[in-house]
């Protein structure tokens, strides 16, 4: 996460920089590779200390809701209001960086390999871009795993013939539903715009 973004989310909902980690932790452990060792490292470290103050804070500027007893840790039992999910989403640019680094790298053609993540040409950093795709989808998390599922069956199939941009301009995702649910088989040429979009 940029310092920019980390700085607009201290702002924007009042955070401080601790609480700001506790919440990213959260997301860490709530992931479904399960990271909760660097929870584990911060509450073993002095973290324990702060824990239910952070809590009880973070309920009372709504980040939290109010149900969740604060003098506990069980990351699957905390419920984030579902703004400040929206918001964390939007700021963090965490989707399209997931996107980005699920994307097919490369595709040989005529007898080499040619780059399919080239996001350059429109963006001017990769952040710019992890934004731009979230925009794209409305920073839905549901969106994004439809997506994701739908990547990584395209995949699978060697339906990747296109660049991550036409990819997301073209929102390829619907074609690649239509070809998953009806079995194509068929072959695919998309050479002039793999071209055009790297």
């Amino acid at each position: 996460m940029e310092l920019n973004t980390i700085l607009n989310l201290l702002i924007q909902y009042n955070l401080t920089a601790d609480e700001l980690l506790l919440i990213y932790l959260t997301f860490l452990a709530q992931d479904e590779e399960n990271h909760s060792e660097y929870f584990t490292k911060w509450y073993n470290n002095g973290g324990q200390h702060k824990l239910k103050d952070m809590f009880t804070s973070l309920q009372s500027k709504g980040v939290i809701l109010k149900n969740y007893n604060p003098s506990c840790y069980n990351p699957n039992e905390i419920e984030f209001n579902k703004n400040f999910i929206k918001g964390w989403i939007k700021n963090s640019g965490e989707l399209g960086k997931e996107l980005f680094e699920s994307y097919e790298p490369f595709l040989w053609i005529s007898g080499k390999y040619v780059p399919l993540r080239n996001i350059s040409k429109k963006f001017y950093s990769l952040d710019e871009f992890f934004f731009h795709y979230s925009t794209i989808i409305g920073h839905s998390i549901d969106k994004h795993k439809e997506i994701m599922e739908l990547l990584k069956w395209g995949r699978e199939n060697k339906r990747i013939t296109y660049g991550l941009l036409e990819f997301c301009a073209s929102q390829k995702w619907n074609d690649l539903k239509l070809m998953r649910d009806t079995n194509f088989d068929g072959e695919i040429s998309d050479t002039y715009n793999l071209y055009e979009s790297i």
